[in-house]
């Protein structure tokens, strides 16, 4: 007959629980894990399955750890580091988001997301287009693996057992003060060119005082727009990948 003893109980459950705990919160925010498109029976299924990968390689304490404070401490700190990885990988995704911002603006299409009935806010298209191109070329260049790579490397930097390593949280304030120069760099070609439009209408309406500005500097800027979202898209994979690798650095 098989006993088993709480205490080999107890290891069981916790050699599940603790990795699992910090799997789940980086699903709940690394970007492509999280989509809503994704079903919830599904992310957990993938947790699980990626748990159940890691736990024969990791150290782990039992169970009922987690009802003592040190225990709570522990989940809370587990939850924490996989906020973070997911949270680092979600600000550089936002960087091409609020680039399509920046260039929808000026372009002036940021009015057209109160007509979509889709989008369910004020998003205007070129941020939109933007944000999810920025998503399919994480898959492309196999950003999900990054993601997993820094998941098992943190288990390492931050193992489940031991003494707790504090986090790099002034890394990660930095990797958000490094959201805006990557959105400005991005954006900034067609803020000047864009600009230079305007200048050059506003002269032709001081000039020829009947020309309707707003008929003809609307297509203009639009299709001055368009043509360089088309001949810079080819040079959105390089700092995307090279944000990407630096945000997972720590972690590596």
């Amino acid at each position: 007959m098989i006993t088993v003893t709480d205490a080999q109980l107890a290891a069981w459950l916790g050699a599940v629980f603790w990795p699992l705990t910090r799997v789940l919160a980086l699903f709940a925010a690394a970007p492509l894990l999280s989509h809503r498109a994704i079903p919830t029976r599904m992310k957990v299924a993938l947790a699980l399955a990626i748990t159940a990968v890691l736990a024969p390689t990791l150290s782990v304490p039992p169970l009922p750890a987690v009802l003592t404070g040190e225990g709570l401490a522990l989940l809370a700190y587990n939850v924490l580091v996989g906020l973070t990885i997911g949270f680092a990988v979600r600000i550089v995704l936002a960087a091409f988001d609020l680039a399509g911002e920046l260039i929808g603006l000026q372009m002036g299409l940021s009015f057209a997301g109160f007509f979509n009935p889709a989008s369910g806010s004020s998003q205007n298209p070129v941020g939109g287009f933007l944000a999810l191109l920025a998503l399919l070329t994480f898959v492309a260049i196999d950003g999900h693996l990054m993601l997993l790579h820094a998941l098992l490397a943190s288990f390492e930097a931050f193992p489940l057992t031991g003494r707790l390593a504090p986090l790099d949280l002034p890394a990660l304030l930095r990797l958000g003060a490094d959201l805006f120069a990557l959105a400005l760099s991005i954006a900034l070609p067609f803020v000047a060119v864009l600009l230079l439009i305007n200048v050059v209408l506003g002269v032709l309406a001081r000039i020829a005082p009947q020309l309707n500005v707003f008929a003809v500097g609307f297509p203009l800027t639009l299709l001055a727009g368009m043509t360089l979202l088309l001949v810079l898209l080819p040079y959105l994979q390089a700092p995307l990948l090279a944000t990407l690798e630096r945000a997972l650095l720590p972690w590596r």
